[in-house]
């Protein structure tokens, strides 16, 4: 699965945070085989509530089939583990 992490709102990615999102949503290529690609973007927002400051957004494309999610959480790899519990809830349902 080719996976293109991308930052937004003059936000950096840390190598660390790339891995640790490859690792993470490789893992959902087990559920679905047929993922060919998928988009990750991550933004910084300068929101009130420290629970919606980091914003991950996924879209998985399964030969046409797309699988999005979105989640918000005060810190950045809470906010992945997140959308990767609801991005596999949703391949669940696809299937």
């Amino acid at each position: 699965m080719k996976l293109q992490v991308i930052a937004k709102n003059n936000l950096k990615v840390s190598e660390t945070i790339q891995a640790y999102v490859e690792k993470k949503i490789g893992k959902l290529g087990r559920y679905l085989p047929t993922i060919g690609e998928g988009k990750v973007e991550i933004s910084q927002e300068g929101a009130k509530l420290p629970e919606q400051r980091f914003t991950v957004q996924v879209t998985l494309d399964s030969k046409g089939v797309l699988i999005r999610a979105q989640e918000k959480s005060k810190d950045m790899r809470t906010a992945i583990d997140k959308v990767v519990d609801v991005l596999s809830k949703r391949i669940e349902r696809y299937k």
